[in-house]
């Protein structure tokens, strides 16, 4: 059975190649603008122009802002400049700032000058803030009633709202524009007339300020469950309001962008068409994540100057093992502390309880896997001698087992070190920590994991000897 979004599609496509204006409007008057601009990203230009076309401007408006924004650019480029003006005007102020934030400063500005001067106002003011701030995701839309106002002349403010605003509750402000608190709106409707909305006021507010991070306002809603936060300015006055459904936006915006450094590329890559652009974005990452495997070869080649050749032969052939095994306990060491900045719990000043937690897990992982990789390097011997790689009188089975082991403990250690201070060293100096997990954590890991390594069997190999 096809779902609904299928079928959907499946009918639009049949209306486009028809090339009957009454069927494409009528297969698109029933349309969800989801569903819509789900299908709009798999067409062609010129069936894309036929639908923004047949919408009337408010809808074309609402399907425009849900496409990503690699197709939303070239939507925008097909565009003459009035037709995005109408697009725009139909927008609420938030949406219509993050289009014309992705447009060039020039296209944007002569969009600005056709709308209508309060609203133009309302936009320019939001893109004066970078788009990951608190400023740069509310919405100027607020419902502020004056301290000395009533119950009666707030139900009026409200009433005067755009009926598109989500509210959930008005703003109580003093003359000077500060945020005294809020007044639920069912709380609003069921109180007497003559009533002062001040006596009702909750002053319990869930606030930002305008250039917090989205990450940390994330946080802040979710932490006190609130619908929504207000946006306030150094002088604590009322500028805007987050709502839940741009909090999901934002956590999505979040989630995906850890995800994508996680995995050693970018958002950007999704915001281009250009095969050589996404290429080289992916580059950025793994040309450092080459070079840091040279290194590694490198400590290898050095390495093995220090020993005879059927003993090198047979240190090398563990030495993948040891990097893997600790490029991947710092990953999940460091996804665990990344996951936990997302979510809140775990702030600047809890280095040390992470530490606690994750070096005590360490500690209990380094001596099961010293000891699994002691008895692998001790049964692997005979094996490798009936394949003749190596040749047991002269490969110091003994030494080469210890030295497995022991750099197999000491790797686990380290790679627990790495996984928790590099994402709180990347969080304190205003990087995204997710940059520290992924490809980088992986090659610093083995770099270090092999150094440790060829140090160990070096070490064990002169004390024995003497």
């Amino acid at each position: 059975m096809k779902s609904e979004s299928k079928e959907f599609h499946d009918r639009l496509l049949i209306a486009l190649e028809s090339d009957d204006e009454g069927t494409l409007s009528e297969t698109l008057s029933d349309a969800r603008t989801a569903d819509i601009a789900e299908s709009f990203e798999l067409l062609r230009d010129e069936h894309r122009s036929l639908i923004l076309f047949a919408l009337p401007p408010n809808v074309a408006a609402e399907v425009v802002i849900l496409l990503d924004e690699a197709v939303r650019g070239e939507v925008v480029e097909e565009l003459d400049t009035q037709s995005l003006t109408e697009i725009v005007a139909e927008l609420e102020p938030d949406d219509a700032a993050d289009m014309l934030g992705e447009m060039e400063e020039a296209e944007a500005g002569e969009i600005l000058e056709h709308l209508v001067d309060e609203k133009a106002d309302k936009i320019e003011g939001l893109l004066e803030y970078d788009e990951e701030t608190a400023g740069g995701i509310m919405t100027p839309n607020v419902v502020a009633v004056p301290a000395d106002a009533t119950v009666a002349d707030a139900v009026e403010l409200v009433r005067e709202a755009s009926p598109d605003d989500d509210l959930h509750e008005v703003f109580i402000v003093a003359t000077n524009g500060k945020l005294l608190g809020t007044v639920a709106l069912r709380q609003l409707v069921t109180s007497a007339r003559h009533t002062k909305v001040i006596d009702m006021c909750d002053e319990d507010i869930v606030a930002v300020h305008v250039i917090d991070d989205q990450e940390a306002v994330v946080q802040a809603i979710r932490k006190y469950d609130a619908m929504e936060a207000a946006v306030v300015d150094d002088e604590g006055r009322l500028v805007g309001r987050i709502t839940h459904d741009d909090l999901l936006d934002v956590a999505e915006e979040e989630a995906e962008e850890d995800l994508l450094r996680m995995a050693g590329t970018d958002a950007a890559e999704f915001e281009t068409k250009s095969v050589f652009q996404a290429a080289r974005i992916r580059l950025t990452w793994l040309l450092p994540c080459m070079l840091g495997m040279f290194v590694t070869a490198s400590v290898l080649l050095i390495g093995r100057r220090q020993f005879d050749e059927t003993f090198a032969v047979a240190l090398f052939a563990f030495a993948p093992m040891i990097g893997a095994m600790g490029g991947n306990s710092g990953i999940q060491i460091s996804t665990v502390i990344i996951r936990g900045f997302a979510t809140g719990e775990l702030g600047a000043t809890k280095l040390l309880r992470a530490m606690l937690r994750e070096g005590r897990i360490a500690l209990a992982l380094a001596p099961v896997c010293s000891a699994l990789a002691w008895l692998l390097a001790t049964l692997s011997q005979p094996l490798l001698t009936a394949l003749g790689v190596i040749d047991t009188q002269s490969s110091h089975p003994e030494q080469l087992a210890l030295a497995v082991g022991v750099a197999m403990f000491i790797a686990i250690l380290l790679a627990a070190v790495i996984g928790i201070s590099l994402p709180f060293l990347f969080r304190r100096i205003g990087v995204d920590p997710a940059i520290a997990s992924g490809p980088l954590i992986t090659t610093l890991n083995d770099v270090v994991s092999v150094s440790v390594y060829i140090f160990v069997a070096f070490a064990i190999q002169q004390t024995l000897s003497n």
